[in-house]
């Protein structure tokens, strides 16, 4: 270090390691996986109640898109467990930087703008910097929670400025329609039986309609 310079009084370094790393990767590709096909798997289950049979081409159509699902569920896997494994985080009096194999940034502490914690196996904290005077650009460092030492990154943290945790009203909405769409799947065939008498159009709108909440619910988690 340079004449005058002094060494931060605390350096705390985190990473997830590889088996972490690979958990989470695993975790959260399971669960895009499974946000794009429960909406589809919703729509099977309807649309035979509107009377329409499933052709040679549906099928094959549906195992293309199953297939260009596992791919890309396969792929998203593997870049997301690279980039997990080469995050390293440095935390010091001044800052927080966060290093992969792709990109760094570093939100100083007297640009801190407020400190998110996102809760559960996949949550971890967000450290948002207030926007640049000049482009507007809002850094965001992300310390995702499964390594150790985590609880020590958290408590430095804690220290800059007190943390905000995620509203519970969001998860608390996205968690009953969550409990409709389970719902709909055993109750609106009974719906569908006695519309599909009436008008098939309604019927249609219906399932488009339950199609469309599965997709908002799904997105988010």
């Amino acid at each position: 270090m340079g004449a005058g310079q002094r060494a931060p009084e605390s350096v705390i370094r985190y990473e997830l390691g590889a088996r972490a790393a690979r958990r989470r990767a695993a975790a959260a590709s399971a669960i895009g996986a499974l946000t794009s096909l429960a909406p589809v798997a919703l729509g099977l289950e309807l649309l035979p109640r509107l009377g329409w049979s499933p052709t040679g081409m549906f099928w094959a159509l549906t195992v293309a898109i199953g297939t260009l699902v596992v791919v890309r569920t396969l792929a998203q896997y593997a870049t997301l467990r690279r980039r997990l494994a080469s995050l390293r985080v440095t935390l010091d009096d001044e800052a927080i930087t966060t290093e992969t194999s792709s990109d760094a940034l570093t939100v100083a502490r007297g640009r801190l703008a407020r400190i998110v914690e996102v809760r559960g196996a996949l949550g971890g904290i967000r450290v948002e910097s207030e926007p640049d005077p000049r482009t507007g650009v809002v850094l965001v460092a992300t310390v995702p929670r499964g390594g150790d030492h985590f609880g020590e990154v958290r408590a430095a943290l804690e220290r800059w400025r007190p943390i905000d945790r995620r509203p519970r009203l969001g998860v608390g909405v996205r968690v009953l329609s969550g409990a409709g769409i389970v719902a709909a799947v055993f109750f609106m065939p009974f719906v569908l039986d006695d519309f599909v008498a009436r008008s098939k159009v309604v019927a249609a709108v219906l399932v488009l309609l339950a199609w469309a909440v599965a997709r908002w619910t799904m997105r988010g988690r």
